[in-house]
């Protein structure tokens, strides 16, 4: 982020993290410390396609309070919308979509948008 011009004194960095979990219960007392959960009204997930779904599940998991956006990238030269054509991007897709319902069983992640993010 810092050699594409993000300041480097605005970002706050998590080290310690193995997964997406560890990554979100890792970070939110640096976020405590550094600005006040309270203060925060909504955050960008960013990641790959492939597992766009699970970024903000996890994160709803852990600070339902706060409003999540989610912003993809991907490596692929394909295009996102024909992801099922490409053996790797399809092989990814698919495998983390597995993963979506025996990750909310264990309680890793939440349901999002529930009904509350929805309006309901």
């Amino acid at each position: 982020m810092v050699a594409r011009g993000v300041p480097g004194d605005v970002l706050l960095r998590e080290d310690r993290a193995t997964n997406t979990g560890e990554n979100v219960i890792f970070s939110l007392p640096i976020v405590e410390q550094a600005l006040g959960l309270a203060n925060i009204k909504s955050v960008i997930c960013l990641g790959n396609t492939w597992t766009a779904r699970r970024y903000p599940m996890t994160l709803h998991r852990h600070w339902p309070e706060v409003e999540k956006m989610l912003v993809t990238v991907d490596s692929f030269e394909t295009p996102r919308a024909q992801w099922h054509t490409d053996a790797e991007f399809s092989r990814r897709m698919l495998s983390e979509w597995d993963k979506i319902e025996l990750y909310k069983a264990r309680g890793f992640i939440a349901e999002w948008p529930d009904d509350e993010s929805r309006g309901r």
